[in-house]
């Protein structure tokens, strides 16, 4: 690696990344970190992944241990998907000729064209399709964790990076049965991780898609600096989330399953479920509701829906539908989910 003059740009509770050049520089200490991270493993992951690699996948372009230090050098994009959304949320001006109040106009109204939402959520999709056919699980797919190339023309180019807790099937760092189910990241978590299934595969990699998308297609956000979901942690008020408050949200907007519905939680997973919910259900799961209801549900929770024509729309329901059971095993596939979205 030349030498250059680096520009520190962050770090992370294991990792530090600097700019050097028209690069970027990650740096993990191997005896640093604790499992799921493993800086070691993510190197593997990354070499893996450069065969034949698509454009949506980061680009390890060299890599070097030394001193028990792990560096990855990848192009340096500037912005993440958090940041770039976040230029989007506006607050509107208080018209008083408008029929609009005034307390409408304290929220952040999301003004991303709603084709680069569509198109984001294709991107991504790509993107974890190529993954999931290496056998990779990355575990940890959020904003955060989403580049933007602004490099060229038309719709930004999304390039997924981070694969610092990443799993890898024929390669296990954990037993397969046995996975560590602290992973992801607070509104990003899957239900089975919630309650504690190990046996986990790459459909926890499709709940988190399916939570970061409806951060694409919310229509506003009370708070700056923050881009809602269609689920919360209490992150927004209180910095710090939960998983009881996550659960608690998941099933208000969702419905409570009956536990016949949700077998690997029944056979794998804690009994806290039934213990704190039963295991009847409480009627109002989504997937047991007719299509009428279904689709109802879709547009309250992906609200820029609205603005999609109809054919467009119906595939984009269809495909988040697909993506909402909590019995991982019934969750749409990414192979499938980009046929479905090219459809």
């Amino acid at each position: 690696m030349s030498e250059q003059s680096e520009e520190f740009i962050t770090s992370t509770k294991f990792s530090t990344i600097r700019r050097k050049g028209l690069n970027a520089i990650k740096t993990t200490p191997i005896d640093s970190v604790v499992k799921p991270h493993d800086p070691v493993c993510e190197l593997a992951i990354l070499k893996k992944l450069q065969e034949n690699r698509i454009k949506h996948v980061i680009e390890l372009e060299d890599s070097s241990i030394n001193q028990r230090i792990v560096s990855l050098k990848f192009p340096y994009i500037k912005e993440n998907l958090h940041q770039y959304l976040l230029k989007y949320f506006k607050k509107p001006r208080w018209n008083p000729y408008l029929l609009k109040s005034k307390e409408e106009t304290l929220s952040f109204v999301n003004k991303l064209d709603i084709n680069y939402a569509i198109d984001f959520f294709h991107q991504l999709s790509q993107a974890l399709c190529f993954v999931h056919a290496r056998q990779i699980i990355h575990r940890d797919v959020k904003l955060q964790n989403v580049l933007v190339d602004c490099s060229g023309t038309g719709v930004p180019n999304l390039v997924l990076t981070d694969f610092g807790i990443a799993y890898d099937v024929n390669n296990p760092q954990e037993p397969p049965e046995n996975k560590i189910t602290d992973v992801s990241t607070s509104i990003y978590k899957a239900p089975e991780l919630l309650f504690s299934v190990k046996n986990y595969m790459y459909a926890i990699d499709i709940w988190a898609l399916l939570i970061l998308v409806s951060q694409l297609f919310q229509a506003s956000s009370k708070t700056e600096n923050y881009i809602p979901a269609f689920v919360d942690d209490g992150s927004e008020t209180f910095h710090q989330g939960s998983d009881i408050r996550l659960i608690s949200s998941i099933f208000h907007e969702l419905g409570i399953p009956p536990i016949e519905e949700w077998p690997e939680v029944r056979d794998y997973g804690s009994p806290a479920f039934e213990g704190m919910f039963g295991s009847k259900g409480d009627g109002n799961y989504v997937l047991d509701q007719s299509e009428e209801e279904q689709r109802k549900t879709c547009l309250k929770l992906f609200p820029r829906l609205q603005e999609v024509a109809q054919k467009r729309q119906s595939i984009l329901i269809s495909a988040l539908l697909r993506m909402l059971p909590f019995e991982s095993t019934m969750r749409i596939s990414s192979m499938e989910l980009v046929e479905l979205l090219e459809s």
